[in-house]
C-alpha cells in the first residue's frame, strides 16, 4: 500500500455543474493514483441548482463530494472570481473545470502557478485543466454535440486540454477519438462522451498524482468555433432540405431543447423524422395532420413524416 506523506500529495480542486464533469471526477476517484493518495482532493465546486433548468446536462456534484468526504460549495458564480480566496487557501496544483458554461478568468487560473511560486513556463507541473467534446482545434465553442451532428461530422473526440483564458484554446494534453455513427442522436452522443469522460478523468489521474502532465499547442491554422445555440434555433422550416431537417431533430434529442413545428398555431416538439413514400412527394403543399402523432410536411427537396413528441413511442 501507498502512504505518500499527505504533504506529498498532489492537491486538487475540481469544478462542474454537468453529467460529463461528474463521470471524469468518477474516472478521477476510481483511479489507481487516486486511491494510491498520490493525490488529494481539496474542494469540488458545483454549480448551483437554481441554474438546473436553464443548463443542458445538469448535475449536482452533492452526492459524490459527500460520497468522498471532500468540502463542496454550490455557486452561481460561473467566473468563480467571489470563490478565488477560497481557492487560493487550498494551495491547488491543478483545478479542474468540466462541463462549466462560463470562462474562467486569468485571475483564477493563474491561482496554481502564484502557489506553487513559478510562472506560466513550468505549465504541465500545476495549471488549470478542462475537456470539450470535439477534436481541437475544430469546435471551439457552445453546443458542440449538436453542431457534430448537424455538420454531418463522421468522426469526434474529447479533448483534455489546459485551459486558457481564451475558449478552448489552450495546449492539448490527450484526446480520445469516436466515429459518428450514421443515424447518431445527441442522445446517444452524449451518452457515449460521458463514458469517454470517465476514461479520461481515470487516465488524467496518473499525471496528475506525478504532477507531470505533458501538451502540446493548438494549430491556431485550424481553429474553428462553433456559434452558440438557442431554443430558438430548433425551428424546422419549408426551405430546409429533407437531410438538415432529419440532422436538426437527431441533433437535439436528450438533453437538448428539441426540434419543434409549428401546427395548427401552435408549437409542437419533434422527436423523429421519417422520409415519406415517393408517392407523397409533390402532392403535399403544406403540412398535413397524419393521424394524432405524425405531420407529413414538406421540405425544399421532396417529403418528410414528421413524429411528433408525446404520441407514446
Amino acid at each position: 500500500m501507498n502512504n505518500r506523506p499527505e504533504a506529498d500529495r498532489t492537491s486538487l480542486i475540481l469544478v462542474s455543474g454537468h453529467t460529463f464533469g461528474v463521470r471524469a471526477f468518477e474516472g478521477l476517484f476510481s483511479s489507481r493514483a487516486y486511491l494510491d493518495q498520490e493525490m488529494e482532493v481539496r474542494l469540488m465546486v458545483g454549480l448551483d441548482s437554481a441554474h438546473a433548468a436553464g443548463t443542458v446536462g445538469y448535475q449536482s456534484l452533492e452526492l459524490l463530494a459527500a460520497e468522498q468526504g471532500v468540502r463542496h460549495i454550490s455557486t452561481s458564480d460561473g467566473r468563480l472570481t467571489s470563490l478565488a480566496d477560497q481557492i487560493r487557501e487550498t494551495a491547488p496544483a491543478y483545478i479542474l473545470v468540466i462541463g462549466w458554461s462560463h470562462l474562467i478568468p486569468e485571475a483564477v487560473l493563474s491561482i496554481p502557478a502564484t502557489c506553487a511560486g513559478r510562472d506560466a513556463a513550468s505549465a504541465g507541473e500545476f495549471g488549470c485543466i478542462g475537456m470539450h467534446p470535439t477534436k481541437l482545434p475544430l469546435g471551439r465553442g457552445q453546443a458542440p454535440i449538436p453542431w457534430t451532428i448537424i455538420k454531418g461530422c463522421e468522426r469526434t473526440a474529447l479533448s483534455v486540454f489546459f485551459l486558457e483564458s481564451a475558449a478552448d484554446a489552450g495546449p492539448i494534453i490527450a484526446q480520445y477519438d469516436l466515429d459518428v455513427y450514421q443515424r447518431e442522436t445527441a442522445a446517444s452522443l452524449f451518452h457515449r462522451m460521458a463514458q469517454v469522460h470517465f476514461t479520461a478523468g481515470r487516465e488524467l489521474a496518473e499525471g496528475l498524482g506525478r504532477r507531470q502532465i505533458t501538451s502540446q499547442a493548438q494549430d491556431l491554422a485550424a481553429a474553428t468555433r462553433w456559434p452558440k445555440r438557442r431554443p430558438k434555433d430548433g425551428e424546422i422550416h419549408p426551405s430546409m432540405t429533407c437531410k438538415e431537417i432529419d440532422s436538426l431533430v437527431r441533433a437535439l434529442l436528450g438533453p437538448y431543447p428539441r426540434a419543434f413545428v409549428f401546427a395548427g398555431g401552435s408549437q409542437v416538439q419533434v422527436r423523429g423524422v421519417e422520409f415519406a413514400s415517393a408517392a407523397a412527394e409533390g402532392m403535399v403543399a403544406k403540412p398535413e395532420a397524419i393521424g394524432d402523432d405524425r405531420l407529413r410536411f414538406p421540405c425544399r427537396d421532396g417529403v418528410v413524416d414528421l413524429l411528433l413528441n408525446g404520441a407514446g413511442k
